[in-house]
C-alpha cells in the first residue's frame, strides 16, 4: 500500500474545505488561524493525492 487509504485523503478534502470556508466567511470573528490551517491541510491533501497517483516503482 502506497500513501495514505483514499477515504483519509477524502476526510482531509473535505476538512481543509470546511476550514478555507470558514476562515473566509467568519475571519472576523475566528480571525486567520482557521484560514492558515485550511490551506496547509489543503497542501498536504494535494501532496496526498500526488503521492498516490505515482506509479509503483517495483
Amino acid at each position: 500500500m502506497r500513501g495514505l487509504p483514499f477515504w483519509m485523503i477524502a476526510t482531509l478534502a473535505v476538512l481543509s474545505a470546511v476550514m478555507i470556508g470558514v476562515g473566509v466567511y467568519e475571519l472576523e470573528h475566528a480571525g486567520p488561524f482557521p484560514l492558515i490551517l485550511g490551506i496547509i491541510w489543503a497542501l498536504f491533501t494535494l501532496a496526498s493525492i500526488g503521492a498516490k497517483t505515482k506509479p509503483d516503482p517495483r
